[in-house]
């Protein structure tokens, strides 16, 4: 009984084969390709006011636990030539602890392109220059060229106390843990 079985089974899977494969493999959509002549958002005239902060020009209540509270204001235009741009993101990275960022995204200013935003920052008093990039994401989800700007923290002495990282919106990699 087994014996039979077997090859009628095969018989009957040829046939299925044979007759529904074509059927079952043509019926499949395909994907169209992306369309290669998107054109990607352009970031540019990044400011960053102040660009610099000294401990001296702070006032007392400005140093808080070894932290300096600086109010860091910066801006960039941002234009998308074939559609819309969707959002401007920032990052913001001190020199000693790249992983350590800052990261959120800035508002429209204006209908000319303009973004911009407000940072809050509560940095460690020693000596450190951090790196800002901005960059745009079109309504297409194309990123385009990013632009840099540096911010720098100067303390009135060289003895760099206060912690290691930045501590409001602080946004870590798993692996940083």
């Amino acid at each position: 009984m087994v014996d039979s079985t077997l090859p009628m089974l095969g018989r009957l899977l040829g046939a299925v084969l044979i007759v529904g494969g074509p059927a079952l493999w043509g019926g499949c959509d395909t994907v169209p390709a992306p369309d290669r002549d998107q054109r990607r958002p352009s970031v540019a005239n990044l400011q960053i006011t102040p660009d610099s902060v000294h401990e001296s020009d702070l006032s007392e209540g400005e140093i808080v636990d070894s932290l300096a509270q600086v109010t860091v204001d910066l801006s960039a235009r941002a234009t998308d030539p074939d559609g819309t741009v969707a959002r401007v993101a920032f990052l913001f990275e001190p020199s000693s602890n790249p992983r350590g960022t800052l990261s959120g995204t800035l508002s429209e200013l204006s209908e000319e392109g303009r973004y911009g935003g407000r940072l809050e920052l509560s940095i460690p008093l020693r000596d450190e220059i951090y790196t800002l990039r901005v960059f745009a994401v079109d309504d297409d989800s194309l990123s385009g060229n990013q632009v840099t700007g540096q911010f720098r923290f100067v303390p009135s002495d060289t003895s760099e106390a206060g912690g290691n990282a930045l501590r409001m919106q602080m946004h870590r990699r798993p692996d940083d843990l």
